[in-house]
């Protein structure tokens, strides 16, 4: 017992200082490391950068990818239950809920693809917005049977405290990020600069210098760009939302807590290597795009991963019988 509390001091300790030193750093090397990275025409606010763009339309899909997968859970119990109420009610609810985040998914992608390659007189079409709702249902409705009728009800139960901590983390994070920083915090983006023709960046702020939000009139304010509506997301920096949802990945550590079969060195080490891949890929696109800075995405990705671990404080007791 005291070599497990000694190594979770030890490893508290090692993330603190890890970020520590890295938001230190990021917050004296931000508008270097954005001049490096950044690939944007004179006086364009969306970047032509191949990876940049693709990350931009794919980097949030994590978060609904994991909902879908949380809801298809929730539904496989329902679906099992006793109670005829939660057994009917509970799994249209949960089956409705991931067609829900599945749509949202396929329409953020769309919408971000619009930005870079101008197709809205095919994305606009009502054929095509019925094509998105069909794919959508027939996603979530897949992954749905693929829990009801793949996955064994013991393990089925198992996952349900995993899908508990993917809905916890990316409500909470999502509030404390969309809903209460960037409203406060009002960061412009590099490329909201850039656009503006200020070069010389004379409105760049630190990730801690709260700004205002530009409205209609104020020479900031940015409406639009090739078509596509700008307004107060050029001040939305601080933190990433994209990293964030891209690092809903960091839920699959729990699966070690609650499955046996991931429970060994191989699988821990495979997984952490996995979440932090995906989430440092995003958060580098975001740059390239100049949509972030270094800080925007170092505390973007680190609030997911903190909500995580406290979701799985939360929903998974030290003593869970491992399936």
């Amino acid at each position: 017992m005291e070599t497990a509390k000694k190594k979770t001091v030890l490893s508290v300790c090692l993330f603190v200082v890890i970020f520590a030193g890295l938001l230190i750093t990021a917050t004296f090397t931000d508008l270097q490391v954005s001049k490096i990275l950044v690939d944007l025409e004179p006086g364009c606010y969306f970047t032509d950068n191949i990876f940049g763009a693709v990350f931009e339309a794919i980097g949030s899909s994590p978060a609904y990818l994991f909902l879908t997968a949380a809801f298809a859970i929730l539904f496989a119990n329902t679906a099992r239950a006793e109670n005829k109420a939660l057994k009917y009610l509970g799994s249209i609810a949960a089956n409705g809920a991931g067609i829900a985040a599945m749509y949202v998914c396929l329409n953020d992608v769309v919408r971000y693809a619009n930005e870079h390659l101008d197709c809205e007189s095919v994305t606009g079409a009502g054929y095509f917005k019925i094509l998105v709702i069909v794919l959508a249902v027939a996603l979530a409705e897949g992954c749905c049977a693929v829990f009801l009728k793949k996955v064994d009800p013991a393990t089925a139960k198992a996952l349900l405290k995993f899908s508990f901590v993917v809905i916890f983390a990316v409500a909470l994070s999502n509030l404390i990020i969309n809903v209460v920083v960037k409203n406060i915090m009002c960061r412009p983006r590099y490329r909201a600069m850039w656009a503006l023709g200020d070069t010389e960046f004379t409105n760049f702020h630190r990730w801690y210098q709260k700004f205002y939000m530009p409205e209609e009139g104020d020479p900031l304010f940015i409406a639009a760009v090739q078509g596509n509506a700008v307004g107060h997301d050029a001040y939305r920096s601080f933190p990433s939302g994209h990293t964030n949802a891209a690092g809903t990945v960091y839920t699959l550590l729990v699966l070690p807590m609650l499955l046996k079969k991931y429970d060994t060195k191989k699988w821990r080490a495979l997984l952490l290597v996995i979440a932090i891949c995906i989430t440092g890929i995003v958060a580098v696109s975001r740059i390239v795009c100049g949509a972030h800075f270094f800080s925007d995405v170092l505390v973007g990705g680190t609030i997911m991963f903190l909500c995580t671990l406290l979701g799985a404080k939360l929903f998974i007791r030290k003593n869970f019988e491992k399936v």
